[in-house]
């Protein structure tokens, strides 16, 4: 998806005045980046977390026990990411996500390349979704850069 595009979907928001947040993992803060790219932003996009570690994750908000129960690779912690950020910034939409990016996280038994949960919560309404990417041969910033094209590839057909 071109930055032309993802510009549209943030001047969508900024013209409804329809917030957003982000509580990032795999993506390493690159969707705050990415909506930050479009001039005005700052007037629908108050911050975000990237929340790289689980006990962050916990920090924040997103209760251990979904963490221990489901796995910090899983669509229940995209949603309390998701959950999370936009109960603490007061959000209209807010979007959460979890992933491996490239090998296996040893930290963390239910890595699995290229399998990434994101969730996008528009007010009460969760849109969960799992992807299965190939990612065999790409670095690190091609594959947050992809995880992050699929985010607003989604929410462009949410929100426009």
């Amino acid at each position: 998806m071109e930055q032309k595009e993802k510009d549209s979907i943030i001047k969508k928001l900024i013209d409804t005045h329809t917030t957003i947040s982000a509580m990032e993992s795999c993506t390493s803060g690159m969707i705050a980046s990415t909506i930050t790219d479009t001039e005005g932003a700052s007037a629908i996009f108050p911050g975000g977390y990237v929340t790289y570690l689980n006990e962050t994750k916990i920090f924040i908000g997103v209760e251990e026990e979904i963490i221990q129960k489901y796995g910090v690779y899983s669509k229940e912690c995209a949603e309390a990411m998701a959950k999370t950020v936009q109960e603490k910034l007061h959000t209209d939409i807010a979007v959460g996500i979890t992933g491996t990016t490239g090998n296996i996280d040893p930290n963390n038994s239910d890595s699995v390349q290229g399998v990434v949960y994101f969730c996008i919560r528009i007010k009460d309404k969760v849109n969960t979704f799992e992807v299965h990417a190939e990612v065999t041969g790409l670095e690190r910033h091609e594959i947050k850069q992809m995880y992050t094209d699929m985010v607003f590839e989604k929410l462009e057909t949410l929100v426009m």
